[in-house]
């Protein structure tokens, strides 16, 4: 699978080929893509409403409606059924943990419900592409090589000097702070 950058100003000129087979199709996928600044990720520690309206103010997006085969979106649809059944499954057996006061049927619940996401979320990236919204630039992550080519010369024409947000690193400051944080917690801890 392949990368597509494309300039957000040219989405209307999709190649009618499917972002992930290649294979020549007239239905479409709407998907929105969006963008958060990495540095609303520091207001966690003020706490998640802080964070949430931080993020949510300050969030781009772009709605795509992305070339998809029938085949495409029927894989789609069954992922995204499966992951409901998968939910309905864990909390159907919360709820019979409530009634019942059992607690082996509360980590039941749990467990297939972490199973369900998890699961869901790959399986999702394996029948779909992913993307993200960078400045001007929608990047498309797991499209099929033929789209990619196709869609090419809707880039950006100063592709190359364009420097993505690189995500990882505002993560790993995260971490780091955090980490640090719990160190020195624990080190005053211990002082007393």
């Amino acid at each position: 699978m392949a990368r597509a950058a494309i300039d957000r100003h040219q989405l209307d000129e999709l190649p009618r080929l499917c972002a992930k087979t290649g294979v020549p199709t007239e239905t479409a996928k709407r998907q929105e893509f969006g963008d958060i600044p990495g540095w609303t990720l520091l207001l966690i520690f003020w706490g998640l409403i802080p964070f949430l309206v931080a993020a949510g103010f300050a969030r781009r997006k772009v709605t795509v409606d992305l070339p998809a085969s029938d085949d495409t979106l029927r894989q789609i649809r069954l992922v995204d059924l499966g992951s409901v059944a998968g939910l309905v499954l864990g909390i159907g057996l919360l709820v019979s943990a409530l009634l019942t006061q059992e607690s082996a049927w509360v980590w039941g619940g749990i467990a297939v419900a972490l199973v369900t996401l998890v699961s869901g979320a790959l399986a999702r990236r394996m029948v779909w592409v992913t993307g993200r919204l960078d400045g001007d630039v929608l990047w498309i992550y797991g499209v099929h090589p033929a789209f990619a080519q196709e869609v090419e010369p809707l880039a950006p024409r100063n592709l190359g000097a364009i420097r993505s947000t690189n995500r990882w690193a505002t993560l790993l400051l995260v971490v780091a702070v955090v980490a640090l944080g719990v160190v020195l917690f624990l080190a005053f801890q211990l002082r007393t």
